[in-house]
């Protein structure tokens, strides 16, 4: 996975959530692009309780060697 299509598929304009599979065939959702933070190699993902929050609940720390398909998550539009 390339920094540049988990950015463009971020900035979508409505945003729609997203599930990214690991190579391990763990998932995880994107429901808020906005604590999500993407380097050249990782992708950092916080969970906050509430949206405009900036404690995080969790944040998870994910190689984008990892990323093995990103899709959208069906009727969950913001």
């Amino acid at each position: 996975m390339n920094p540049e299509t988990l950015n463009s598929l971020l900035k979508r304009d409505p945003f729609v959530p997203l599930r990214l599979t690991l190579t391990t065939g763990e998932t995880v959702e994107i429901a808020d692009p906005v604590p999500v933070f993407i380097e050249n190699l990782a992708v950092h993902i916080f969970g906050v309780k509430r949206a405009g929050e900036h404690l995080a609940d969790w944040s998870r720390l994910i190689s984008l060697r990892h990323v093995v398909k990103i899709e959208q998550v069906e009727g969950a539009a913001k």
